[in-house]
């Protein structure tokens, strides 16, 4: 293999390397989303469920 050759072949490997990291930034930012999201839909249920033991509690 040339020199050149050997050059072009490391810098796709680095390229690749790149874009496999930059995939699993993504990958984690997407999880962390969901996340977000699941939490505050439980913290919702939370409180109307405390809204509901208050109102229930009166009775």
């Amino acid at each position: 293999m040339t020199g050149r050759g050997l050059s072009d072949n490391r810098s796709l490997n680095r390229r690749m390397d790149s874009l496999a990291r930059e995939r699993e930034s993504i990958r984690r930012l997407l999880d962390q989303s969901d996340l977000s999201t699941i939490r505050e839909g439980l913290e919702s249920l939370k409180s109307r469920l405390d809204a509901i033991e208050k109102r229930l509690s009166g009775l």
